[in-house]
């Protein structure tokens, strides 16, 4: 039974189609499956459908009768979601289905594994209208982008004529009305190492920081989350007498890091002192931090079977802890009514003796200047300490309009609605919207979706009520568009 037969959501289209969404694995990079799913919805209903070179897909609902010269709207999500897994849980996003459940007022995944509701609401928005045959409205496109989640790369190889249009709304933002979002840059440095052998009278031992929140890069940085990829690099930098060889800290470059592990030889005398300044590290973050829900921030020491063949040289070593704790994370400026203005997610650090090690660093800001002085003062840093360091990916800022027509209809229809006034918001978090404003700068955009929390982690959830919001505010725009 689905769990709208069970009566535990609404039966309509949505909510059919934000569950079939969840049951094909789709995250970045594989979402042929799910674009051909959609692509056999819209051809049920007689709809064009046209594929891209980079496999961003439009789908086409001609105008209701009579509405051939009302403005011409495109509804834009993306295609991919963000595969995060809880700590021992088995789960392989490129063939399992995402298990939703009814958490009181939220679809969640009882903390498993994200939901997919980034952006698979916003997908399943589109399809309920552009499938809709009682729909009166101008032409419609729906335009589902791919690998939004790794750096807005559809966006930036989408076919042009895919923005033909008179307005874009973008379904991946939770305020009704988000009108602009930061621009992001994602920097990655890598460096082969000095190694020695390791003592073979040492002990392999094995740290292991676990039930940290996580969260979204743009959304969370400002929470009192913390950062498992900056605290393993702290206790390393602190402890004495452990000669490191691996590190797994962190795993997408816009998620903050929950966990991080970190492997290396110590000797038997030290192993003590080891444990106790874990154990400090345990109780301070438990007291600063918020965790993982229901859970304790734990950091642990573990004996491996034998010690590592190799480790980092005592110079080798010492530079990267040096690199480590000077790459910037966190919110590294504000606006004047307190909101984030510019920050940076220290977002993944892996390395092993003998092999690469890496860092990821994704800067965002209001301000590309802003965002780029971030990025080039990791850079430099990188550089002096022999790592090759490259920008492999970045987009721009989405300037606000606050005089844009949309936005006025989109208020107007919004007050008419709910009887108060639409909130108006530049949010920190990267929308594909600051790609398209580059690409047609004519286009007027805005950009809502329901209600989320957790996004970017096993937290993820959606709101059931808000959901149902969105869906009528979104038929409203579209049924009384001609009167912007």
């Amino acid at each position: 039974m689905s769990l709208i037969s069970e009566k535990k959501l609404p039966d309509n289209a949505f909510w059919r189609y934000f569950l079939l969404i969840c049951s094909i694995p789709h995250p970045s990079g594989h979402e042929a499956a799910l674009r051909d799913t959609l692509i056999g919805e819209a051809r049920r209903y007689g709809l064009d459908c046209r594929v891209d070179a980079a496999g961003n897909l439009a789908i086409d609902r001609p105008a209701a009768a009579g509405c051939e010269n009302w403005p011409g709207v495109i509804l834009q999500a993306h295609l991919d979601m963000v595969p995060q897994v809880a700590d021992n849980v088995e789960f392989d996003f490129l063939r399992d289905a995402v298990v939703p459940q009814v958490d009181g007022a939220w679809v969640t995944t009882g903390g498993r594994t994200t939901l997919g509701a980034d952006d698979g609401m916003g997908v399943a928005l589109a399809m309920e209208l552009l499938t809709d045959p009682d729909l009166r409205c101008g032409a419609l496109r729906g335009l589902f982008t791919v690998s939004e989640e790794t750096g807005l790369g559809g966006a930036e190889a989408l076919q042009a004529d895919f923005l033909d249009g008179d307005v874009l709304i973008n379904l991946d933002s939770d305020e009704p009305f988000t009108i602009g979002c930061a621009g992001g840059a994602r920097l990655q440095g890598q460096k082969v190492m000095a190694v020695k052998p390791a003592d073979p009278d040492k002990k392999g031992v094995r740290f292991t920081l676990k039930g940290m929140h996580g969260g979204h890069s743009g959304v969370d940085i400002h929470l009192n989350v913390g950062s498992a990829a900056v605290v393993m690099g702290e206790f390393l930098k602190e402890l004495n007498g452990f000669d490191l060889s691996m590190v797994k800290a962190g795993t997408l470059h816009n998620a903050i890091a929950r966990e991080a592990v970190a492997e290396g030889a110590m000797a038997n005398d030290k192993l003590a002192e080891a444990r106790q300044l874990a154990a400090e590290y345990t109780d301070k973050l438990n007291q600063t931090l918020i965790p993982n829900p229901g859970d304790r921030i734990t950091l642990s020491v573990d004996l491996l079977p034998d010690v590592p063949e190799q480790v980092l040289t005592c110079e080798a070593q010492s530079a990267l802890l040096d690199v480590w704790g000077g790459l910037p994370h966190g919110v590294l400026a504000q606006t004047a009514d307190s909101a984030v203005e510019t920050s940076s997610n220290l977002a993944v650090v892996n390395g092993r003796a003998g092999a690469e090690w890496s860092f990821i660093v994704l800067a965002r800001s209001l301000f590309d200047a802003r965002r780029d002085a971030v990025v080039n003062q990791a850079m430099n840093l990188l550089q002096r300490n022999g790592f090759a360091g490259q920008v492999d990916s970045a987009y721009s800022s989405w300037e606000p309009k606050y005089e844009s027509a949309l936005l006025k209809y989109a208020c107007n229809v919004y007050r008419d609605l709910y009887k108060r006034d639409a909130r108006i918001a530049v949010i920190h978090g990267g929308l594909e919207p600051g790609i398209f404003c580059g690409m047609k700068p004519d286009l007027q955009m805005i950009s809502f979706a329901p209600a989320t929390e957790g996004v970017h982690s096993p937290q993820e959830k959606l709101n059931i009520a808000d959901s149902e919001q969105c869906r009528k505010l979104l038929r409203t725009l579209l049924e009384r568009i001609v009167e912007m």
